[in-house]
């Protein structure tokens, strides 16, 4: 299995993941390839949740860079196999906010704690 794009819609999304992993037979071990600025942070919480309920071992491999979303992926394997010119990105989470001064103020003060 790989995945070399984005994680989301514009990408490789939560619902195709799935349905690839389902297909492979109960417990057959994973290598899972990954190569990913990252994406939506809710398609890869679903991608991680599903890779720790499946009943094989999964190996991650970093082959480039697992950022962003795709370092939550990348945590969900039972063994990491990251070379030395590989790239893992963890962040703090980020928002975007729309609306008034309020809101916009309510969202920094959130965002600071």
């Amino acid at each position: 299995m790989a995945i070399y794009d984005e994680i989301g819609a514009y990408g490789v999304s939560a619902k195709g993941f799935l349905a690839e992993l389902g297909a492979l037979p109960e417990g057959t071990p994973v290598d899972l390839r990954l190569n990913s600025p990252g994406g939506s942070v809710f398609d890869a919480v679903a991608i991680h949740n599903a890779i720790k309920r499946h009943e094989g071992t999964v190996t991650v491999w970093i082959d480039g860079i697992a950022a962003s979303a795709a370092s939550y992926i990348a945590m969900a394997g039972d063994e990491i196999v990251m070379p030395e010119n590989a790239f893992l990105m963890i962040h703090d989470p980020a928002s975007l906010v729309m609306g008034t001064a309020e809101d916009m103020r309510a969202m920094a003060e959130r965002s600071t704690r």
